[in-house]
C-alpha cells in the first residue's frame, strides 16, 4: 500500500460532493477549458504541437483540425450585441469581486471570533478563486469588445494595460467632469 492509495482512500471518505464541484470550478478556472469541437459535439478542440495556430479534436473518431481565424467565424454569435454580451461580463465580474469582498469580511470577522485562522485561510482560498473567476470574465469581456477571441497567444500584456488605463486614466477623467471650471 503506497502513501497515494493511502491518501486516497482517506480523502474519498473526507471529500462530499459538495467538494468535488468546487475542485472542478477550481480547475477549470485556474486550469482553463478547452472549446468543444463543433463537427463531432463529443471531443475537446486541443492545441496542435508545432502549429500556433491549429487546434485538433481530440475523440479518436473524429480528429477535426480547425485553423483560429476559422474558430472565430465558428463560434461567431451573429446578430449578437457585443456590447452588451460584453456589459454582462463585466457585471457578473462586479458581483463575483462584491461577493469576494463580503465573504473575506464576514469570515475574518468569524476567525476573529471563532479564535480559529484556519478559517481564514479557507477565506482567502475562497476568495482567490472567486477573483479569479471575476478576472477570467473581465478578460472574456475585453476580448468581447477588441474583437480578439481566438488568438495564438492570449494577449494578457494587452489586456492587462487596458484594464490599468481604464483604472487610472479613467477615474482622472471622472474628476475632471465633477470638478466644476474655473474662469
Amino acid at each position: 500500500m503506497g502513501i497515494r492509495s493511502f491518501m486516497k482512500d482517506r480523502l474519498a471518505r473526507r471529500i462530499g460532493p459538495e467538494h468535488r464541484s468546487f475542485a472542478s470550478m477550481t480547475g477549470t478556472v485556474l486550469g482553463g477549458t478547452h472549446a468543444t469541437c463543433p463537427h463531432c459535439r463529443r471531443g475537446q478542440l486541443m492545441p496542435v504541437p508545432g502549429a500556433m495556430d491549429l487546434r485538433k479534436c481530440d475523440d479518436p473518431g473524429c480528429g477535426v483540425e480547425y485553423a483560429l481565424a476559422e474558430m472565430g467565424r465558428t463560434f461567431a454569435l451573429e446578430g449578437a450585441d457585443v456590447h452588451g454580451l460584453a456589459a454582462s461580463a463585466r457585471l457578473e465580474a462586479m458581483t463575483l469581486f462584491v461577493a469576494a469582498e463580503v465573504i473575506g469580511v464576514v469570515a475574518a470577522a468569524w476567525a476573529v471570533y471563532a479564535q480559529s485562522w484556519l478559517t481564514l485561510v479557507g477565506a482567502v482560498l475562497l476568495c482567490t478563486v472567486i477573483c479569479a473567476t471575476a478576472m477570467v470574465s473581465r478578460y472574456r469581456a475585453w476580448q468581447l469588445e477588441q474583437g480578439r477571441m481566438f488568438e495564438a497567444r492570449a494577449p494578457l500584456g494587452t489586456f492587462l494595460r487596458a484594464e490599468l488605463d481604464e483604472l487610472f486614466r479613467g477615474r482622472e477623467q471622472r474628476r475632471r467632469k465633477q470638478l466644476p471650471r474655473q474662469e
